[in-house]
């Protein structure tokens, strides 16, 4: 008996050549919007930090430089003390701000200022308090300012012992001479010589006569003009007033860039923004 054997044929399984050619085409398509969103927000970012930048350099340069012209003519006792004294710091502390379009120096105590317990015109003796030395903070050849409630003037420290500050030349009044202020209004300071201008690409600032601290990046250009009160235009900003004494205030524009990288050639793309305000000098402000 012969027994047949008969085969049976199977379709092929699997994903012809043209579905995978379609398959891999939208893929592609897929991927390639994906790209596209990516480097879309990509730049979207670099645009935004770059704009960041700018305005994080003009908060910065407009905070610091304020802050300088709003407190030059402050002392750490009374605003309406005299200023005794023909020195050279007496003389400059008298026009707290001067400068020209360019750049612009303030004059004034530091904000912090320390007690005083006894004062002659060669030296003070700060009130005592724990864990608080003078040499911590006062060593020799430091500008200071001693004022009391009436009088101020400017000495430099030849020496400090204990609680006492010497002076290494005489102040030019006795700060204990209360007769018009009282005797716990004495008290002695830092003096602050700071000097803002715009060097390369960035807002520096010197301070007492020392060498240039980069404050801000990417500041083009300052521009500055002053309010005269008495003597000139009181109704105009000028850069070059008749007399600093009687300044009152100053406008201060500025120009600040940032450059966002691009992704094609390493090219760059700049932000730039102009930024302006005016400030009042506060020991100037009835």
């Amino acid at each position: 008996m012969k027994t047949r054997i008969s085969s049976l044929r199977h379709p092929a399984a699997g994903f012809s050549l043209i579905e995978l050619m379609v398959a891999m085409a939208l893929g592609l398509i897929v991927l390639g919007a994906a790209i596209a969103v990516f480097q879309s927000n990509q730049r979207s970012y670099r645009s935004n930090e770059g704009l960041n930048r700018v305005q994080e350099g003009a908060r910065v340069a407009y905070e610091m430089m304020s802050r300088d012209i709003r407190s030059a003519g402050t002392s750490a006792c009374t605003d309406e003390g005299q200023v005794l004294g023909t020195d050279a710091n007496s003389v400059d502390y008298r026009a707290p701000v001067t400068g020209n379009a360019t750049a612009v120096t303030t004059r004034s105590a530091e904000d912090q200022s320390y007690r005083v317990s006894a004062a002659t015109a060669n030296s003070v003796t700060l009130v005592t308090v724990a864990g608080f030395t003078p040499s911590d903070v006062f060593e020799a050849d430091d500008v200071v300012m001693v004022c009391n409630g009436a009088m101020a003037g400017f000495a430099t420290v030849g020496s400090v012992s204990g609680q006492t500050v010497n002076f290494a030349t005489p102040l030019e009044f006795n700060p204990a001479d209360t007769e018009r202020a009282a005797p716990g209004s004495i008290s002695i300071a830092h003096f602050r010589n700071t000097r803002w201008q715009v060097a390369g690409d960035a807002l520096v600032v010197s301070r007492n006569g020392g060498a240039n601290e980069q404050v801000a990046t990417g500041v083009q250009n300052l521009a500055l003009s002053y309010h005269q009160f008495s003597g000139g235009n009181p109704n105009a900003y000028v850069a070059a007033p008749t007399d600093f004494n009687y300044v009152d205030a100053a406008r201060v524009a500025f120009q600040v860039r940032a450059e966002t990288l691009q992704e094609v050639g390493g090219s760059s793309n700049s932000i730039t923004r102009n930024a302006q305000t005016t400030v009042g000098v506060r020991s100037r402000i009835p």
